[in-house]
């Protein structure tokens, strides 16, 4: 099998879109890490921070969403094919099910654009995994009993 020039085209892409969306994440969890402790209870900012970070992993979707329309409308990379017509929301939806590695199937990706869609699991995990690593530091800070808190004190 030849590499040809849609393929490192469409490799370019596939790391642009990494590290835009790795950028993001990185962003979003940063901006979380500041969230007021006092402001709120505990339980309330874990519900916060898991809600925003759910809004983190579509928002990046969403750029692997517009990666796929640019690669097949602008690059001629490939497209989307399937049961449906690929409308934009297609592409949301695809790139919805390849990131959280679920892909049904119903939809797939033809051509250079392949690769694109075989990057965007791994990147998905990876991000996935930083945000339960993050969630479980922030539960750890925030996501203590009052009686809890009173047993840490009076070891002290």
């Amino acid at each position: 099998m030849e590499v040809t020039a849609h393929d490192l085209l469409a490799l370019a892409c596939a790391s642009i879109l990494t590290v835009t969306v790795v950028a993001i994440h990185y962003e979003a969890l940063r901006l979380l890490s500041g969230m007021n402790p006092r402001r709120w209870t505990g339980r309330v900012n874990v519900g916060v921070l898991i809600v925003c970070i759910i809004l983190a992993h579509c928002l990046e979707a969403i750029v692997f969403a517009f990666g796929y329309w640019f690669a097949a409308h602008v690059l001629k990379l490939g497209d989307l094919s399937g049961t449906h017509t690929v409308l934009p929301i297609t592409y949301v939806y695809f790139s919805l099910e390849t990131y959280t590695t679920q892909s049904l199937g119903d939809i797939f990706p033809v051509g250079a654009t392949r690769l694109i869609a075989s990057i965007e699991p791994l990147v998905g995990l990876i991000l996935i995994g930083w945000s339960t690593s993050f969630t479980y530091i922030i539960m750890r800070r925030d996501w203590q009993t009052a009686p809890s808190k009173q047993a840490e004190q009076a070891e002290l």
